[in-house]
């Protein structure tokens, strides 16, 4: 698979096994949302051997991710096609850095899958601090939410820490941005 189209601060949407892999897509499939990808990664740099490398939002907490694996999958889809300026790259790609060690957020995933089923969505309304402030945890697609904007000014889907993997699918859909790598 070629990867030229890839640069930093672009968003990888991808699909992993597991039984909460598996639990998050079927609450994107309840909500009639897309439903084939569960995380995604931000690509921040690819190294002199051709390695593409992420930061994600994880239960470990943030960190990196060779992404190796994430662009042999079928499932895997890119925004490379959404405008980004260089100085919006670095705003997400320096951000994404400086969020490594952030804990998960296990709440806005009790939420998500709450709001999965009919009388308990929205039971909770989930945000982070003050506009500004850096959130104390986060998941993948949440971490790019911020990233995203209000950082770097980027378009992405509603929420704060509620947003999921097939938000941001749907928004690429919406805007002709959804691509293979």
């Amino acid at each position: 698979m070629t990867t030229l189209n890839i640069k930093p601060a672009d968003l990888l949407l991808t699909r992993s096994t597991g039984w909460g892999s598996w639990m998050i897509r079927f609450g994107a499939a309840l909500r009639d949302r897309p439903n084939l990808v569960n995380h995604v990664a931000i690509v921040h740099h690819i190294d002199k051997e051709g390695t593409v490398w992420c930061i994600e939002g994880r239960p470990g907490g943030v960190g990196w991710r060779d992404a190796k694996d994430y662009l042999s999958s079928s499932h895997t889809m890119c925004n490379y096609k959404q405008p980004k300026d260089e100085a919006q790259r670095k705003i997400v790609t320096d951000g994404a850095v400086a969020m490594l060690g952030t804990p998960y957020d296990w709440e806005a995933i009790a939420s998500d899958a709450a709001n999965s089923f009919p009388g308990l969505a929205n039971i909770w309304n989930l945000k982070w601090g003050p506009q500004g402030t850096v959130p104390g945890h986060v998941v993948c697609s949440s971490l790019a939410a911020f990233l995203y904007d209000p950082k770097a000014k980027l378009a992405r889907p509603e929420g704060d820490r509620e947003v999921a993997p097939a938000d941001w699918l749907a928004l690429w859909i919406d805007r002709g941005w959804a691509t293979r790598p």
